[in-house]
């Protein structure tokens, strides 16, 4: 096998290996960037093809010297490119006029293509082929200066990519102008600059793609903070009412039994007397103090908290929470000179209960703790009156 053939099975593999990557991504990311980067490697591929002569061991050709096909699809490649830059610049890039001058190389790239098959007839349309394509070279290299010029990442990229093929571009359209005939081995200059041209770009692709994850994966969180944010109360960090009615929707029904509406006593005292700064640290030691296992605590508001409880032993449940408040209040502010305590009003649930029905007979349940003495938990089911209130602890 001579270096032709090792050449020509190269860049096959390379090409082969940037349209598997732009189809791999495109699904990902769906930017069109990524079809126009196809179409041209699909379209230099057959230029390839068509320009050099390769054979089986058989000796049957595989490829051939087919001048006039290779012009065409050249064109086209050239073609898509001017569509891939302009789409392939980031979106925040301001490319000005030079984002519509680069798709004017599909048209011209397309007249260039049309230009290669008349022109074994007509000689005229030879030169204007390679006009064309001079034309398309000069707007793909403002094209990118532009973009560099702007700060584009992606341009940076390119430019390393396709300097060779631009500076390939330009020597031998000049030459063909000038002398009429073909700048002697441009087929494999071409070959080598396309070679650079998919490494570089498919690198690019790649590295485009993982900043478009990093920059989807950081909007993702900061949505998930933001939703957070709305769901939890600032200063103690738990559930607020918005939080609240969102578990609630979502709990497990079949386990969720009860639900205590906690009040701290003369909660208005400790702000009078030492500050609402104290205030604020007794409010984030209650509920650090009603954390517990099978619960969920939410602020209402003010000094009021709410705890969904799991399990068959809700009561004890809530009156151990409703007693730890005492415990993680005193750790939490050990300034304060006397003990917090805290009121509940009890209520078990149904799986047809809604929170505002359960919320309303423990608001009655706690009504009633605070009316007997405070500092206890007081339970009102969902189908006996007030006045059969029944003190728990």
């Amino acid at each position: 096998m001579d270096l032709e053939s090792v050449t020509f099975g190269a860049f096959l593999g390379i090409a082969g290996i940037f349209g598997l990557t732009a189809a791999a991504i495109y699904p990902l990311v769906r930017r069109s960037y990524l079809l126009w980067g196809m179409a041209r490697a699909i379209f230099f591929t057959c230029m390839v093809i068509a320009l050099f002569p390769i054979e089986l061991s058989n000796g049957e050709p595989v490829a051939g010297i087919h001048l006039s096909l290779a012009e065409g699809a050249l064109a086209l490649g050239v073609a898509m490119t001017g569509p891939f830059l302009a789409n392939y610049v980031e979106p925040h890039i301001d490319l000005g006029r030079a984002r519509r001058l680069l798709y004017w190389m599909l048209p011209l790239g397309l007249f260039a293509a049309a230009a290669s098959a008349i022109g074994p007839a007509v000689p005229l349309y030879d030169q204007l082929h390679d006009l064309a394509l001079l034309a398309c070279t000069v707007l793909l290299a403002i094209g990118l200066y532009t973009a560099i010029k702007a700060g584009s990442r992606a341009a940076r990229f390119q430019l390393i990519g396709w300097a060779p093929l631009i500076l390939i571009g330009l020597i031998a359209f000049s030459y063909e102008l000038v002398t009429q005939g073909d700048l002697p081995y441009w087929p494999y200059l071409l070959l080598a600059g396309l070679v650079i041209d998919f490494v570089v770009s498919a690198t690019g692709i790649v590295d485009g793609f993982v900043i478009i994850q990093k920059e989807r994966d950081r909007a993702m969180a900061d949505m998930k903070a933001a939703e957070l944010m709305t769901v939890t109360d600032p200063l103690t960090e738990i559930a607020n009412r918005r939080g609240l009615d969102q578990h609630f929707a979502d709990a497990d029904r079949s386990r969720l039994s009860g639900l205590a509406l906690i009040d701290c006593d003369h909660f208005k005292r400790i702000n009078d007397r030492f500050g609402h700064e104290t205030g604020d640290r007794v409010l984030v030691g209650i509920a650090q103090g009603l954390k517990l296992d099978n619960t969920f605590v939410a602020r209402l508001g003010g000094e009021e908290f709410v705890v969904l409880i799991y399990g068959d032993d809700w009561q004890e449940r809530a009156e151990q929470a409703r007693r730890c408040i005492t415990l993680a209040v005193r750790a939490y502010v050990p300034d304060l000179p006397y003990p917090v305590t805290a009121s509940a009003g009890l209520t078990s649930i149904s799986e047809t209960d809604t929170l505002t029905g359960a919320m309303k007979r423990a608001d009655k349940a706690l009504y009633a703790a605070k009316e007997s003495g405070r500092n206890r938990s007081l339970s009102l089911t969902e189908f006996r009156p007030p006045s059969e209130i029944s003190e728990v602890a």
